[in-house]
């Protein structure tokens, strides 16, 4: 393959040494590197390219792109805005920098780009879906539910405007119309292992559990590695107050990744229930060493060392969540009430 296209690189290189104004042998060397995954090698001719056409809009639109896709969000938006200002009517080059800009949180960039594509194109529906996702992640959510109903409108065959809009729903407590939205969703794309995992979990919280064990089920056989769907299937279990299940899954999640302390602490919560408390604290513990909230989980310890009596180790969890989150008054007052138990324990033995 290396050597196929060297030898076309080669001869698009001569192409372009008998006419250096042969953009077409640009483009295609470009789509070369494209095509092999080398976006720095594109970079490159496009760079070249862009010195002989300094105003070929295609040319910077797509390096746009390379660096958007790289990561490099300053020079992405660089070659969009000039690719916007040489051609204002170019509807990629509005909406790529609308994409960029979301990207890096800038709302109103972003919707005043999307808005200038729609402007442009009005019947695009990605351009509804890109400004329903930018109000959706300012938790705006009727304004999303409005952008993604309108995408679903030209196009209800995408099942991420289904599952978009789903996700809205739940945000509202619509459970029954995320439900259906999820279904939809999960129809159109049976393989998203997150869809389905969304729906399992809206019908945990109406208790449907059956239903919701179908669902986990179906994420299990898409994805088994899928470590989410594991810890919210315990959370599942143990609303229906199975634990001996749930401590199963937890223990399970915690075995398929070990470096995510949220099973740890949500097993721990369980045993702490079913007063195994020095387990809990093990758990809690190396939840922290995996940076876990450090004050969240110094209170869980704290507690779990009241409940064992061991008020000396309690006072040292509690001390270091004060330390931690100094302007927390419930902690503090915990703090001192057990520090004045404490005390009054050792005037009551002395």
């Amino acid at each position: 393959m290396d050597e196929t296209r060297d030898l076309l690189l080669d001869g698009l290189n001569r192409r372009i040494e008998i006419n250096p104004n042969n953009d077409t042998a640009y483009r295609e060397m470009a789509n070369l590197y494209i095509a092999d995954e080398d976006y720095d090698g594109a970079l490159v001719v496009y760079d070249r390219m862009l010195k002989v056409f300094p105003d070929d809009v295609q040319a910077l639109v797509n390096a746009g792109s390379i660096y958007f896709y790289k990561k490099d969000y300053e020079k992405a938006i660089e070659f969009y805005q000039r690719a916007c200002r040489i051609e204002p009517t170019n509807f990629p080059a509005h909406f790529n920098l609308g994409n960029v800009y979301a990207e890096i949180s800038n709302f109103k960039s972003a919707l005043e780009q999307y808005d200038k594509s729609l402007a442009l194109e009005s019947d695009v529906a990605e351009v509804y879906s890109a400004i329903g996702i930018l109000y959706h992640d300012n938790q705006d959510l009727i304004n999303a539910k409005v952008y993604y109903e309108k995408a679903l409108e030209l196009d209800n065959t995408n099942a991420e405007y289904h599952t978009n809009l789903a996700n809205v729903y739940q945000k509202l407590g619509m459970t029954s119309s995320a439900i259906e939205y999820y279904k939809k969703g999960t129809e159109l794309d049976p393989d998203d292992e997150k869809a389905a995992l969304c729906l399992a979990n809206c019908y945990a919280s109406v208790e449907n559990f059956e239903e919701a064990h179908k669902y986990f089920k179906i994420t299990h056989e898409i994805a088994p590695e899928f470590y989410p769907a594991w810890v919210c299937e315990a959370i599942a279990y143990s609303d229906e107050n199975n634990f001996e299940k749930a401590i199963e899954l937890y223990k399970y999640a915690i075995e398929l990744d070990a470096t995510k302390p949220n099973a740890y602490i949500l097993l721990a919560n369980l045993l702490i229930d079913e007063k195994r408390y020095q387990e809990a604290i093990a758990l809690y513990e190396n939840a922290l060493v995996l940076g876990g909230d450090k004050t969240e989980l110094d209170v869980l310890i704290a507690n779990a060392y009241v409940q064992l009596d061991d008020l000396v180790s309690a006072l040292g969890y509690y001390r270091d969540a004060v330390r931690c989150s100094p302007d927390n008054d419930e902690t503090k007052l915990i703090y001192l009430e057990i520090a004045s138990e404490y005390v009054n324990r050792k005037v009551r033995s002395a």
